[in-house]
């Protein structure tokens, strides 16, 4: 009797822990920036956003976030759709026309980068207007929309050169193939420790874009997001997270 009483109680805890792991709400943190220091491997969900969903995860139990990549285009047609399963990871309210923070839900900023205007150090470019492109080639990833740039190529004056990744991008201004290129100065930072190029590139003084990322959400998810922001501004984990960030030489948002 004892003993089938240890195994019912045996087989009761083993089945509460089951039922709590499966209570804990599930949330994707969708992402479209494959480039490091942000994801360094997809196959081996290695860098900085992996990280950083991990941390999530370690700190509470009630949530299970899931970092899932997801192109920019189809992350769009799903937030107008409203279908969108999750929150968006690494975006600025400008790139997804919400400047004033009316159409989604925005966390936050948590951390910095800057788009820089990269050359090659042997000729140097320096941005100043869109007069200063003239009769230029830039190199930008395709896709990728570089406000700067539009007219200029529009007109002819610029001539813009397609790469598939930004250290594609960083080879074509190191081999002088483009006047320049333009790249966040944190993947910049990644690769240049990487491939030992220190020295071997020029940043203009001005460069192209200066802005922070930060956490959208469809407003459908407000309860999910509310938790999520809740979690993000607790000062001990913003602590971690600086720290973590630092680590990927990547400018966190200091709470």
């Amino acid at each position: 009797m004892k003993i089938n009483l240890l195994t019912v109680s045996l087989m009761w805890l083993v089945f509460s822990a089951v039922n709590l792991v499966h209570a804990a709400e599930r949330l994707n943190i969708y992402v479209y920036h494959n480039k490091p220091p942000y994801i360094t491997n997809q196959t081996e969900q290695r860098g900085l956003y992996f990280d950083l969903v991990t941390l999530l995860n370690g700190t509470q139990s009630h949530t299970r976030y899931k970092l899932v990549y997801l192109p920019r285009r189809r992350i769009e047609r799903d937030l107008t759709e409203q279908t969108l399963d999750g929150v968006v990871l690494g975006v600025h309210p400008v790139w997804f026309k919400d400047p004033d923070k009316a159409r989604y839900l925005w966390s936050e900023p948590l951390m910095y980068d800057t788009d820089e205007f990269v050359s090659c150090a042997g000729s140097p470019f320096e941005y100043d207007g869109a007069s200063s492109m003239q009769n230029k080639k830039f190199g930008g990833i395709l896709g990728y929309h570089y406000f700067r740039t539009v007219e200029p190529v529009k007109s002819g004056a610029l001539e813009r050169v397609n790469a598939n990744s930004e250290e594609g991008l960083l080879e074509l201004a190191l081999r002088e193939r483009v006047d320049f290129a333009i790249v966040s100065r944190s993947t910049l930072n990644y690769f240049i420790k990487k491939n030992r190029w220190q020295n071997h590139f020029y940043l203009s003084k001005q460069p192209h874009e200066s802005y922070y990322r930060a956490i959208l959400s469809p407003r459908q998810l407000q309860p999910q997001f509310e938790r999520l922001s809740e979690l993000l501004n607790d000062s001990a984990l913003r602590i971690k997270l600086a720290q973590l960030m630092t680590s990927y030489q990547v400018e966190p948002v200091l709470p």
